[in-house]
């Protein structure tokens, strides 16, 4: 079939069956998250409190670092990212957070984008049709 002999086949087969090895074998490795990536995470979803508009992984300020070590003791100490979190938010306001919470007022920061954008859709559809008509 197709010129191939079953040599061939039975190469194709071997070489399709190691990569669904390889794709099983990868989708069983753990999604635990280390210490190690929940620090780097952390890093960049807080801000320094001081530094206009910069995260504690873009910031060498003092305090920045002092936060840093913070999150690797706290981490140390078993605290997931919420605790975390909500560790810093009592500290410094919810402004330390570089994502806003969804939920109360800042539900508004995810919202009107989405509205906008449906907004302006809907008006350069009639304007098209407007276009058409003439």
């Amino acid at each position: 079939m197709f010129g191939m002999t079953y040599v061939s086949y039975f190469i194709l087969i071997k070489k399709i069956l190691f990569l669904y090895t390889l794709v099983f074998i990868s989708c069983m490795v753990s999604v635990n998250q280390s210490d190690e990536d929940l620090y780097i995470k952390l890093e960049k979803e807080i801000m320094c409190p001081v530094c206009d508009g910069q995260t504690l992984d873009q910031s060498q300020s003092l305090i920045a670092e002092d936060m840093k070590n913070s999150i690797k003791e706290k981490i140390g100490e078993g605290y997931n990212e919420s605790e975390i979190k909500n560790y810093f938010v009592e500290r410094y306001g919810e402004n330390v957070l570089a994502y806003p919470s969804v939920s109360g007022f800042n539900l508004l920061a995810y919202i009107v984008p989405i509205i906008g954008l449906v907004f302006s859709i809907l008006i350069f559809s009639f304007y098209i049709r407007k276009q058409k008509a003439r």
